[in-house]
């Protein structure tokens, strides 16, 4: 599985709201492409605001999970790159700059493997070793159902330019509330949190989810 995360801010001239609308767009536009053929999920991941955990960043609009399968890249067809053109300009009317320039190719491990859903907060951290630690906490507390480190892959299907985000791990801490995620993350939100080079707190929405399939 090949999977890109991306964390993202809003074309100006968009309230956070309007912005949110014309994101779900841009998610459904892809859906319709023929490389979708290929997706194994999709999940948008939308920043709460205000933040409802202290010390958490506002200063993002969107992270989103795109997952395809491995070999999604070796034979793409005229109307995949069509596809992929017309993401590309969506992308320009969507958010600040080009998704490209926003993201990181990761291989995953799932420390805890729930679904995807709920309330989760995204931890950005420079270096590996910092984001394990803050995820074998987070699995010390029990109180989340999804825990996933993720690693810097600089040999995804574009090579090291293509990860463009400054951290070599991102955490994924999902829990079925704002108070079960609170508690996960410390007394006065503040262990992991401070542990953390960018932490946001999301509300996950799911387009698609077939990675078990």
């Amino acid at each position: 599985m090949l999977k890109l995360v991306y964390l993202a801010k809003r074309k100006p001239g968009f309230a956070f709201d309007d912005f949110v609308r014309r994101w779900r767009m841009h998610g459904a536009r892809g859906m319709e492409g023929s490389f979708w053929r290929h997706a194994l999920a999709y999940v948008q991941a939308e920043p709460l605001r205000p933040t409802p955990v202290a010390g958490t960043s506002e200063a993002f609009d969107a992270i989103a999970i795109f997952a395809v399968r491995d070999d999604a890249f070796a034979a793409m067809t005229p109307d995949d790159i069509a596809g992929a053109k017309t993401m590309a300009q969506d992308e320009l009317e969507t958010f600040s700059a080009p998704i490209p320039t926003t993201a990181l190719w990761v291989d995953e491990e799932r420390l805890l493997d729930g679904e995807f859903g709920g309330i989760a907060a995204y931890l950005f951290f420079a270096d590996e070793v910092s984001a394990r630690a803050a995820a074998a906490l987070a699995l010390a507390s029990g109180a989340l159902h999804r825990i996933v480190v993720n690693r810097r892959r600089d040999a995804g299907p574009f090579g090291p330019q293509a990860d463009t985000l400054p951290y070599g791990a991102i955490v994924e801490l999902a829990a079925s509330s704002v108070d079960a995620l609170t508690s996960a993350l410390g007394a006065g939100n503040a262990g992991l949190v401070a542990a953390a080079d960018v932490a946001v707190i999301t509300r996950e929405v799911v387009f698609w989810d077939r990675r078990a399939t």
